[in-house]
């Protein structure tokens, strides 16, 4: 099995850690549950020692173990019982338009969700998302298209 050095793990969480926090949220809503699957992602990163061919593979890896997790918690017992809300993650750092833009994205069904994310979150090409969620090409640019009529929608109802 072979070990990841040191700087090779500071500079991967250094790169990674942000766009993968905010997919963990994006699929489960709260910020400490979000962390606590980035944590584990990397737990695994480290356990696994895996080989990339690339930046972008790696990347791609990341995302999919965080989705992966993201999704055994949404999934399981506990998450769904758990009925007390969490902390607030609107932080003074971010603007008002940016706090509104968020909320309306939390408010999208967690399939559109995903891809809004990946796609103005982190950038992703369409083919980058087909890779990391393994949904089809023309079902992500489907459901990207929707999810842009549906947040027109709930935009257009909050400014009543």
């Amino acid at each position: 099995m072979m070990r990841i050095e040191q700087n090779e793990f500071e500079k991967t969480v250094n790169n990674y850690s942000d766009s993968m926090l905010r997919c963990a949220y994006t699929y489960c809503g709260n910020l400490t549950d979000a962390e606590d699957i980035v944590q584990e992602a990397f737990i695994r990163y480290l356990r696994k020692s895996p080989k990339f061919e690339s930046e972008t593979h790696k990347k791609a890896w990341l995302l999919r173990t965080v989705i992966n997790l993201s999704k055994d918690l949404t999934r399981s017992f506990w998450h769904r019982k758990k009925t007390e809300l969490t902390e607030d993650v609107i932080d003074e750092s971010n603007s008002f338009k940016e706090c509104e833009i968020r909320s309306a994205v939390q408010q999208l069904p967690e399939k559109f969700r995903i891809i809004v994310e990946l796609y103005y979150g982190e950038g992703c090409t369409i083919e980058e998302i087909t890779k990391i969620t393994g949904i089809k090409r023309s079902t992500v640019g489907d459901r990207l298209k929707r999810a842009r009529e549906m947040l027109r929608k709930i935009y257009e109802e909050d400014q009543r």
